[in-house]
């Protein structure tokens, strides 16, 4: 299993191609009361969902997500050694990131070491064999999918709670749609023109919280 090489700087009309309409950040945001370090915080998609007066940091590596971002502050700064003192949040997040990290490891045992006692954490990836009505052979092992997620969490927090999620959560109408998500995906875009509309994906991952003890 390997890291997914980020492409953010050097490919940004990929990530931008395309928007779920449904994502783990309108499960999480609800929960947080702050302060929250969004690792990987992207454009700000987390930010936007937040209740007001929620203190939030992001920090993502690649400046052309956080020039798309409109919310601050922002840091620029690797996940693997955070720019910040021992139990400066009370909750942080890696949504859609861990993956693109060797050893998924550091990355989560630099959140708790910025955790506070009883702070949370929470992380987002998805399965290899999600979208199989388009991607049948299923995606390649990356460093951090869902069948092993749990389990590397747990090599770090004492108290781990996942949540899959196998179901299909929204339809895609058009091949033009369905063209912008395999171009987001990174799945051969011929695809689009053999699959029967709507197309209705079958999204599997899992949603993963820990408490620092």
């Amino acid at each position: 299993m390997t890291a997914l090489p980020p492409d953010y700087d050097s490919d940004p009309g990929r990530w931008r191609s395309w928007k779920a309409p449904q994502d783990v950040h309108e499960v999480v945001a609800p929960e947080l009361r702050g302060s929250v370090l969004d690792v990987g915080c992207g454009e700000g998609r987390l930010a936007s969902l937040l209740a007001s007066g929620v203190a939030w940091v992001g920090l993502d590596s690649s400046p052309a997500q956080l020039a798309a971002n409109p919310y601050r502050p922002v840091v620029m700064a690797d996940m693997r050694a955070l720019p910040f003192p021992d139990g400066a949040f009370a909750e942080v997040t890696h949504l859609w990131c861990l993956y693109h990290v060797d050893d998924p490891r550091v990355a989560i045992g630099e959140a708790k070491r910025v955790l506070r006692a009883g702070g949370r954490w929470y992380a987002s990836t998805s399965a290899r064999d999600s979208d199989a009505e388009i991607v049948p052979e299923g995606y390649p092992p990356s460093s951090f999918d869902a069948e092993e997620a749990a389990s590397i969490v747990a090599s770090v927090f004492d108290d781990v709670e996942p949540e899959p999620w196998d179901d299909r959560f929204f339809p895609m109408e058009t091949r033009d749609e369905v063209r912008a998500y395999c171009r987001h995906s990174s799945i051969p875009t011929d695809r689009a023109d053999h699959v029967d509309l709507p197309l209705w994906l079958t999204k599997r991952g899992v949603l993963v919280r820990a408490t620092k003890r």
